[in-house]
């Protein structure tokens, strides 16, 4: 080993030494807070939610980023690729929520013409009974044979004419297009707009696609559920316990790793003492 290296050996050592350790003690003091907020439910009016939720008394730690909620006026909302939804259930036996576009619920004509788009791995159709429609506007009526069921005054928008078609399609010779999931029945309503406007603030069913395996065991060992956005997988909180577990421990024993958790301590120590007796 060189000297100036062998030198500087006392100060680099303790000091890594020191860093490697830091990073673990963080996590294990705040691990009861941790324990005690994720414990509590996200609770909005009658909509009452926790894991893969977090939002309000719960925080980030505490569920999937993407699946924040927010509470409004003792109205719950969320966001789903940039669009903004008003939560009208949450069933978390089945895993499944009922939404509705914020936009939608005063009208046809929406602030923003956004598509209801939803990430497959995420989120899916809770039955094969829901269609997309398509909402079109600013189009020309001398393409349609009917007459626009509906009119929305756009700015620098010459056209006003707005039609709805089965299928989730481009604006064509409208202006702009906007689909969004509906129960099939509604085709029979497609040129009837009130009707369809209950459609819309009725909202419809998606299960979010999150495993929940490992939620359950940690539950079944007395912990609660939270998220790892470092490993981007559920880990589990324990109470006077160390972060970082798949389950909590009994009294008197010691909790099961998380993947890569300690291990990754161990490894990256072991390395290190093993480079500097080179």
């Amino acid at each position: 080993m060189d000297s100036s290296v062998f030198k500087l050996f006392p100060f680099i050592s303790v000091s890594a030494i020191v860093l490697l350790l830091s990073i673990q003690i963080p996590s294990s003091l705040s691990n009861n807070d941790l324990f005690g907020d994720c414990s509590n439910q996200f609770v909005c009016g009658r909509i009452k939610a926790d894991f893969p939720f977090w939002g309000s008394a719960r925080p980030s730690a505490c569920g999937i980023p993407e699946f924040e909620l927010k509470c409004e006026n003792n109205i719950t909302k969320m966001s789903i690729n940039e669009v903004r939804y008003r939560v009208l259930d949450i069933k978390q036996d089945t895993e499944t929520l009922r939404i509705a576009r914020e936009d939608f619920l005063v009208g046809l004509c929406p602030p923003l013409y956004v598509n209801s788009t939803f990430d497959q791995t995420m989120f899916e159709s809770v039955t094969h009974d829901y269609m997309n429609f398509t909402f079109l506007y600013g189009c020309l009526p001398v393409f349609f044979k009917v007459p626009p069921p509906f009119t929305c005054r756009i700015n620098g928008v010459d056209y006003e004419s707005g039609f709805v078609v089965p299928g989730a399609n481009g604006p064509g010779f409208c202006y702009s297009s906007v689909f969004f999931p509906a129960p099939v029945t509604a085709l029979a309503s497609i040129l009837d707009v009130p009707v369809l406007e209950r459609f819309l603030k009725k909202g419809f069913e998606v299960r979010w696609k999150v495993d929940g395996t490992a939620c359950r065991e940690c539950l079944s060992s007395e912990g609660v559920c939270g998220y790892d956005t470092t490993f981007n997988q559920t880990t589990c909180y324990c109470r006077n316990q160390s972060t970082g577990s798949s389950t909590c421990a009994p009294p008197g024993s010691s909790p099961t790793a998380a993947p890569f958790s300690g291990l990754y301590f161990s490894y990256g120590l072991d390395q290190f003492m093993s480079s500097i007796h080179c």
